[in-house]
Order: structure tokens, then sequence, then C-alpha cells
């Protein structure tokens, strides 16, 4: 797509996990053995100490996101004005990803979550599937161990799925968002189209993506590219928790396999992050221990 990069949203759906059950725990290394259908895994209820660090809101952005917590969300978007942009603008500029809490409110972040949750009771989630050749236009196909989500691809404007048209609705804020944040950021101007919104659930039992990049791009050259400039992640996991996993892992650009990673990002209800999709953001899912 070339100049015309879309934008690529990633809802992610929060459920409770009806198999899961603690059945030894050992307080001394913070890990408790979790027993499932499939069999039991082991997992920590605290991070370890050689995790990498958390990643979080600037504190300038948690300011905005406070004075905003009154407000009525669906007319004021406090993530446009001026302040919020150039703050996320400059993160993007030095990190080449930026995290931004409370992009919906409680409310609005509910009903995306329950329609979500909607789709994935009536089936409209299949598991995800990789490209196969050096183009990804050849084959497809499904391998758990390397990416094991449920995934389906939506406008909001599918009939009889949006109960609410909360996913219409936050697809509107997003547009006109990253429409504004391209009047800031050079990397972002002149996008003029977006997919539609991949929304993700991660079935547990130790589902994760492993490394890569959303565009397999070294500076917009070569076949591989896509045409992702930005990808943006919505989670919709309110009561998430560390034994849960999940976590968004980043690497720094072109960094060698074995290179500890540069932060980690809690996947909190109504949390937003951003990041280019090229070389410059390698990511993975950690392995989650519940349906998420």
């Amino acid at each position: 797509m070339g100049k015309q990069r879309r934008t690529n949203s990633k809802p992610r759906q929060s459920a409770q996990a009806e198999d899961l059950a603690v059945v030894q725990q050992d307080d001394s290394s913070s890990l408790i053995l979790l027993q499932r259908e499939g069999g039991t895994a082991w997992t920590f209820t605290v991070r370890p100490d050689s995790s990498p660090a958390l990643a979080a809101p600037s504190e300038l952005l948690q300011v905005y996101a406070t004075a905003a917590r009154g407000a009525d969300r669906e007319k004021y978007w406090w993530f446009i004005s001026d302040g919020a942009l150039d703050e996320i603008a400059m993160q993007l500029e030095a990190h080449a990803w930026c995290v931004v809490d409370e992009m919906l409110g409680i409310d609005s972040c509910e009903e995306l979550r329950s329609e979500v949750v909607a789709a994935r009771a009536a089936g409209k989630l299949q598991p995800s599937r990789l490209a196969g050749g050096r183009s990804g236009k050849l084959t497809s196909y499904v391998h758990s161990r390397v990416r094991g989500d449920l995934v389906g691809w939506f406008d909001g404007e599918e009939p009889g799925m949006w109960a609410t048209e909360a996913l219409s609705r936050y697809l509107t804020k997003l547009d006109n968002f990253v429409a504004e944040l391209g009047k800031r950021v050079v990397d972002l101007a002149g996008i003029c189209s977006r997919s539609k919104a991949m929304v993700t659930c991660y079935p547990g039992g130790g589902a994760r993506y492993v490394r890569h990049c959303d565009n397999s791009c070294l500076v917009g050259k070569g076949e591989r590219c896509n045409g992702r400039r930005l990808t943006a992640i919505l989670y919709l996991n309110p009561h998430w928790k560390i034994a849960d996993g999940g976590e968004l892992r980043l690497f720094e650009k072109l960094a060698p396999a074995g290179r500890p990673p540069v932060a980690d990002i809690q996947p909190l209800g109504d949390r937003l992050v951003l990041f280019y999709s090229d070389y410059r953001v390698p990511h993975e899912v950690r392995p989650l221990s519940v349906l998420r």
C-alpha cells in the first residue's frame, strides 16, 4: 500500500476461564500449578526478578487521563487534545511505541468487551493463520505453537453482530485520533486507510504469539512489506492479573536472538498501545494461562 498505510487495530477479548483451578502453591518462588483439561502448567503470581521493565503511560498522559475521568467520554476525547497529542507524538518519536490508558472509559470499554465476547460465543473468531512463502501470498497454515490466538476481522458494520455499535464508535475515535497524530508525526503523515479491526482472543493453556514484526519491512523496501505503518492494540481485560500472562513484550529493533527485551506491557483493560508496525518494534505475546 506504500503511502496509503493503514493502522492495524486489535481489540482483545476478555472472559472468565472455566477450566482454571489452583491446586498447589509455592510462596517462596511465587509459582502456582494450574490444572486444566489438557494437563497442568506452572505460572508466576508475581513478576520474576529477571523480567524487563514494565511500560506505562508517561506522567503527563496520566495527568490528562485523570482530568478527563468525570467527563462524558462520548463528547470529550481527551487524547485528541493538543497537549495529549504532542506528548504521544514525542513518545513515538523517542521510543517507537507509546502506552495510553483510559482510552474509552469504563462503561464504553465494557460495552465493547461484551460485544467481542458475544462474537466469540457465536463462532465468529477462528484459529489464526500464518502466511507461507517468502511473500506471504502462496499458502497459509495454522501453527498454534507459533501463534495460538483466535481472530476475526470486522469493521463494526456486520449485520446483527454489534448490538451497541461499540466497535464502530471505537473505530471512529481511532480514525480521528490517528489523523490528528499524523499532523505531528512524519512517519504517520498521509495515512488514508485502515484495515478492519482484528478482534483477538487467546484461549489460555499457554497460547502465545512468538516474536515478530507486524510488517516485515526494512526502511520501507522489499517484497515482504505489507503497507502497515502503525499498530494500535486496545485491551479489554478488566480483571487481568499477573498469573494470567499475555503481556506484550517489546524488543530492540534488529536485536539478535538472546538480546534482553526492552519492556513488558501488561494487557490491562482500556489500555491502548501504539507502535510502529515495521522492523523498529519486534514484539511477542507472552503465554496466557487463562482465556483472554
